[in-house]
């Protein structure tokens, strides 16, 4: 049995990493990486790199893409996909560890399995943006923050922060949590990589005034489309911008209340049969909600955005009290695998409406369960995902 489980994890591994072969045999541009490669190019060359309108990050991820801005355009459109499959394959590890889950287990293959097929995967391949930093960051970040180690978490999400600034509001989940030290360090930690950048970087300062009321604003015509946020979603269908803003504000103070009230809600017990079952839900789902509202409330909010959160929220499927057995979970997530279309709403630029459907039942579900002070029981769910979470016969101790 041991050995049987051997063409299991090469499969998985061979469908998680096939995605990435797709996009490299179709040429995508990978035009989201591109835009950051010419932005470190420009400061190899002394010019600034907010020359160019696209670039959108802070000075330290131009300099952090110094690496690649030696290599030509070529090379990296055949290594820089492979390069987010290892930080998404991490990602899904450290989720799967703050459950206590093996890669190796049933559910971390089904997961690899239905991850590559998923909306999200495939476009932050596509597209090549740097979001997968944070997508990586928030699981190690729970990972840590499960094992008591609070400040090497603020550290790794500041460290995030600096190369795309997704993460800022785990803060709230800092505060929630009374840690005030590792507060500072989630500040300082980008702060000061920052600083050191800003010698290497020409006119900096247009972040500033270029870039933040640029993003502020919703972008332009070329992105909105792809944007899941309210602020987008909302004009789209008529709604006037009163109250859209009305409507922006009202979402975020509920949603980070039930986040707080979420977080002072103790984990009901695990059921007395499930010895393995404990994963810390209270810090993962705070944190998934609080990114949840930013989502729906800050604009831009793309598809790719949605692995901040799924994937620690699918390693949860491991605990029968999860919010991802709630056969609604899988409602919201339905119209991000391949087949399932909405009429109407498979084109590119429409598809921000599935997006927006997903967080919009995710946010209900959690509001619900939060309320209701206790999750709810879903048997068939429970069963199924109870089997495929635990390793397979003949793994033993195998690492993960």
């Amino acid at each position: 049995m041991a050995q049987a489980s051997l063409p299991a994890r090469i499969v998985a591994a061979v469908v998680f990493v096939l995605p990435a072969a797709v996009v490299i045999a179709r040429g995508s541009a990978q035009r989201d990486n591109g835009y950051v490669v010419k932005a470190a190019r420009a400061v190899l060359s002394g010019r600034s790199p907010y020359a160019d309108e696209r670039f959108l990050y802070l000075p330290s991820s131009a300099v952090a893409a110094l690496a690649e801005a030696w290599m030509d355009d070529h090379t990296i459109r055949l290594v820089f996909p492979f390069v987010l499959v290892a930080l998404m394959l991490t990602a899904w590890w450290a989720a799967l560890r703050v459950c206590g889950v093996r890669l190796s287990s049933r559910l971390g293959l089904l997961g690899m399995a239905g991850i590559s097929v998923i909306f999200g995967y495939r476009s932050v391949l596509a597209v090549g943006n740097w979001s997968a930093v944070a997508v990586v960051a928030l699981p190690v970040a729970l990972l840590l923050c499960a094992r008591n180690r609070w400040s090497a978490a603020a550290a790794v999400a500041g460290v995030s922060i600096a190369f795309k600034p997704m993460l800022v509001p785990l803060a709230l989940l800092l505060v929630f949590a009374g840690r005030r030290r590792a507060l500072a360090i989630l500040v300082v930690v980008p702060l000061v990589l920052v600083l050191l950048c800003l010698p290497l970087t020409a006119e900096p300062g247009r972040f500033v005034s270029d870039t933040l009321p640029f993003l502020l604003h919703g972008q332009d015509e070329y992105a909105r489309p792809y944007d899941a946020s309210l602020a987008s979603i909302l004009p789209r269908l008529g709604v006037g911008y009163d109250l859209t803003l009305l409507l922006r504000a009202v979402v975020a103070i509920a949603g980070l209340l039930l986040a707080w009230w979420r977080w002072r809600l103790p984990d009901p017990p695990a059921p007395p049969s499930e010895a393995e079952a404990g994963a810390p839900l209270r810090l993962i789902e705070t944190a998934c909600m609080i990114m949840l509202t930013v989502f729906l409330v800050f604009t831009p909010a793309f598809g790719h955005y949605s692995l901040v959160i799924l994937l620690p929220l699918g390693a949860t499927l491991a605990d029968p009290r999860s919010v991802a057995r709630s056969p609604w979970f899988w409602v919201a997530l339905a119209p991000q695998f391949p087949g399932v279309d909405i009429p109407g709403l498979a084109t590119s630029e429409t598809r921000a409406f599935t997006v927006f459907f997903m967080f919009g039942v995710l946010a209900v579900l959690f509001a619900a369960r939060t309320l209701g002070g206790r999750p709810g029981e879903h048997d068939q769910f429970d069963r199924l995902v109870t089997n495929a979470a635990r390793p397979p016969r003949g793994l033993g101790g195998a690492g993960g």
